[in-house]
């Protein structure tokens, strides 16, 4: 790194497209402080550490404002790191922040001490002409192709690993005929009745997969191949399908009165006419059924095969209040819980563990979230502004791919109205160049790189807001009341 004046060296420059920019000074000394003065082995250090950070700090911060006009305000961190010492005799000058100094015990927990250092002053985002600059100014030998979705990709692939590793052992638990497993958000219970299914496939079985709403039955049908002696889809479309099962007209305004009185009524009539019959059943997201759906669907079990029924559930997304409970080992059931979240990245996880009661990240495995915000908004107008204000950021600044983001609410008006005035799209409707917005309730079970979560209100209950959050894979913004982002924990603007 060089001036006008004269070459300069220094030792660690980490940057951030979202965090910024800091310069580090590594100093293998033990180091005391005499009257101000940096000492090593009693002779004062030249030059001195601090001033030699700030100094190269300044200068590399001059460089990158000089070469573009999005860098004009940028703030460059500095900081001092000595993984030889644990404390310091000596006091340190009253205008060092005790973040810029890394001693050994600090530099035990190095992520941490960093995100410390970049946060302790307001830092202005790189972005990708930030990244592009520095890499010219101090390596343009390198080749630089900007990918912002590659973090993401790797986060995924992290978590796949994360999450198969998890749940191998218990995909044997289908050796028995009731199989009832638990675990929060993000801890693989879908993969685990994926593979319970793929299992049964293999056996020769004929296999029902079935969960509640129609995005997540969607979702299952892609996930599996298209077989003969397989059925997979959301309770309703799929109880309507069977064979044997009388055909019921569905209004084209069907809402959830219709669905529980007159659809439920009309199954429960015509059940006994269903002719099809399976080996094993698959219920995913079983805390979404009532104990009713339940027992009809074990009414489909061929009383001459296997006779497998195997539910995974978790009752902290129990949003719909149909009366499901856990089953007992009283009465044949094999049980056990999957207790880590696999799905969201560190920080969401850690956010949903502390505050929602959700299951924890393991410990040093997962990936790092892309980031976690909040955007003050009382009101809908506000809400809608703000919301497609930060698709753009996420789409258009960040890269993401608008496929990967979805924008979710609390109910149907706001859904509505984002979709009505941004061009949002249902889930059944997505392409790859849509973002899809739904209600938390029809996303349960799906997954995205980026969540909006949007809200008018702080009156949603932690189970509809412990589904929300879980949504997010990698990134969540929250937009709504400054009372839902003190309850999330978030920083307020």
């Amino acid at each position: 790194m060089g001036d006008s004046l004269r070459d300069r060296q220094t030792d660690i420059v980490i940057a951030h497209h979202r965090d910024g920019v800091a310069v580090i000074e590594v100093k293998g000394h033990r180091v005391s402080i005499d009257q101000g003065i940096w000492k090593a082995h009693g002779s004062p250090m030249t030059p001195q550490p601090l001033a030699q950070a700030k100094d190269n700090a300044y200068t590399l911060r001059s460089r990158l404002r000089a070469t573009h006009p999005t860098l004009s305000r940028l703030e460059v961190a500095w900081a001092v790191a000595l993984p030889n010492t644990t404390v310091i005799d000596g006091r340190l000058p009253m205008e060092i922040d005790q973040r810029q100094v890394l001693t050994c015990d600090r530099l035990e927990h190095a992520r941490d001490a960093v995100d410390e250092l970049m946060s302790y002053r307001l830092a202005q985002p790189l972005g990708q002409v930030g990244i592009e600059r520095l890499l010219q100014l101090l390596r343009p030998d390198v080749d630089f192709a900007w990918d912002p979705e590659a973090r993401a990709r790797l986060a995924r692939a992290k978590l796949d690993v994360i999450c198969a590793e998890h749940v191998s052992v218990l995909s044997r638990l289908d050796l028995n005929r009731k199989v009832c497993v638990t675990g929060g958000a993000g801890s693989g219970k879908t993969r685990l009745a994926v593979e319970w299914v793929r299992r049964g496939l293999d056996r020769g079985e004929r296999v029902l997969l079935c969960c509640y709403n129609d995005p997540l039955g969607g979702e299952l049908a892609d996930r599996l191949p298209d077989h003969e002696r397989l059925v997979v889809g959301a309770y309703f479309p799929l109880a309507m399908s069977l064979s044997g099962m009388v055909e019921l007209d569905v209004p084209d305004d069907a809402g959830r009165d219709w669905w529980d009185q007159v659809a439920v009524g009309h199954l429960q009539r015509h059940w006994h006419e269903i002719t099809q019959r399976f080996d094993t059943i698959v219920i995913d997201e079983a805390q979404d059924f009532s104990p009713a759906w339940l027992a009809q669907l074990q009414q489909l079990l061929d009383p001459h095969g296997p006779r497998r029924f195997l539910m995974v559930a978790d009752e902290a997304q129990g949003v719909y209040s149909r009366g499901f409970t856990l089953p007992s080992p009283d009465d044949g059931w094999a049980r056990c819980e999957l207790i880590t979240n696999c799905r969201n990245t560190f920080g969401i996880a850690s956010l949903l563990s502390a505050r929602l009661g959700g299951p924890a990240a393991p410990e040093g495995a997962m990936p790092e979230a892309l980031g976690i915000g909040y955007v003050e908004a009382n009101d809908l107008d506000t809400l809608s502004e703000l919301v497609i204000e930060e698709c753009d950021r996420i789409i258009d600044h960040e890269g993401h791919a608008p496929a990967r983001v979805l924008v979710a609410t609390f109910g149907s008006e706001v859904r509505d109205r984002l979709r009505d005035e941004h061009a949002f799209v249902r889930w059944e409707d997505s392409d790859d160049q849509t973002i899809v917005c739904e209600t938390v309730h029809r996303s349960k079970g799906l997954e995205f790189d980026y969540v909006v979560l949007a809200a008018t209100s702080n009156d949603m209950s932690d189970a509809l807001l412990y589904v929300g959050v879980s949504r997010a894979i990698a990134g969540l913004t929250v937009i709504g009341p400054a009372a839902l982002a003190a309850r999330l924990g978030l920083e307020l603007p």
